[in-house]
């Protein structure tokens, strides 16, 4: 059940307070998320983003771990599989990059989903206390947490929004969440969204270390219905795939655009997202996949609620805001908040620089 806006201001104003971030502020609303912004020669080189040191696997040496909170994870969701993740070592300014190390998902929803969770749940009745949040933090402060991803399995996120030209208009695209995710279920996010992850075995190859390569997969299996594939003898198994080779090529002669527009760093969950934009501006791509007879048919995953995709122009924030129930902040995970915000002011962007 989403918060109501005071539950929400609360919850904000105790984390900035801790913190001492600034927060994501949109129409004069604060989220509960701070934005590391990538220098300009870093936006459309998305890899840049990450240190080129291969990541080790991370030492199990956590804080808290809210065993309570996994257990009831896995026995409401029977589909959760713990594979392994990218996580946070640390972050590094000017340039923006993230360090690596290899954990497991389990270990992210104990030892931090669960911190959003617990925090949730004390501003639902309007007493802020978070005993676990405390005692992490009696090993490691709020600022070196801001830095640093010790003593917690802090997997890093990836959101894209896609920006599509329709023919007419530029568009956003938004979905909710199925009851297949671990968390943020029936929440609306931008798609794709996704756990950075090795997917071959033992992070065979290092090659997987790339944000382009991940929401390039990403990309497939939320918006094209490709199958997940778990332990792939290649890393680059999807790459023969029609569309994929179509958007590649719409992103060589720049009728597409990959953009990085930051780092946020979930302060809910003490969690990094790497917040990109798919900016396509060719109208060929939208009436190919929206065809009836298209050979590479838009289709969601199963972690979508298939009916759920809203397609909202972005000529205002007015226009894409009528598209949703009001409120829209509530009915999103605060770091897919600043993923939308981000994209849609730098798809302008880029849109007037070219009219």
């Amino acid at each position: 059940m989403p918060l109501s806006n005071v539950g929400y201001k609360n919850m904000t104003d105790y984390l900035v307070r801790l913190y001492q971030r600034q927060p994501f502020v949109r129409h004069g609303i604060a989220h509960p998320v701070t934005v590391f912004y990538p220098s300009e020669s870093q936006i459309n080189d998305v890899d840049s983003l990450l240190d080129p040191w291969r990541p080790a696997p991370e030492e199990r040496d956590f804080a808290a771990y809210d065993y309570s909170y996994l257990h009831d994870l896995q026995n409401s969701k029977p589909g959760l599989y713990n594979g392994s993740t990218f996580t946070l070592k640390r972050i590094r300014h000017d340039p923006l990059q993230l360090r690596g190390q290899i954990g497991g998902y389990y270990d992210m929803l104990a030892t931090c989903a669960a911190l959003e969770r617990e925090l949730r749940a004390a501003a639902e009745v309007g007493l802020l206390r978070a005993p676990v949040r405390a005692t992490y933090h009696r090993h490691v402060t709020p600022q070196a947490a801001l830095r640093r991803g010790d003593k917690r399995s802090a997997a890093i996120g990836i959101g894209t929004l896609i920006v599509f030209n329709d023919g007419e208009t530029y568009r956003a695209i938004l979905a909710r969440r199925s009851d297949a995710t671990a968390f943020d279920s029936n929440m609306f996010h931008v798609l794709p969204a996704m756990m950075f992850q090795p997917t071959t075995a033992d992070f065979a190859d290092g090659r997987e270390w790339s944000v382009k390569h991940q929401i390039l997969r990403e990309l497939l299996e939320e918006v094209f219905g490709l199958p997940e594939v778990i332990r792939p003898q290649r890393w680059d198994f999807f790459y023969d795939q029609p569309a994929l080779q179509y958007l590649l090529r719409l992103l060589e002669s720049e009728k597409a655009l990959l953009c990085a527009t930051g780092v946020i760093l979930n302060l809910l969950t003490l969690r990094p997202e790497i917040s990109t934009l798919l900016l396509i501006h060719d109208p060929a791509w939208y009436a190919r996949v929206s065809a009836a007879d298209s050979d590479m048919p838009f289709v969601t995953a199963a972690e979508t609620l298939g009916d759920s995709v809203v397609m909202a122009p972005i000529t205002t924030d007015e226009d894409f805001l009528s598209c949703f129930p009001p409120d829209l902040h509530l009915s999103m995970p605060a770091q897919a908040t600043a993923t939308l915000w981000l994209g849609i002011d730098h798809a302008r962007r880029e849109i007037n620089s070219g009219a």
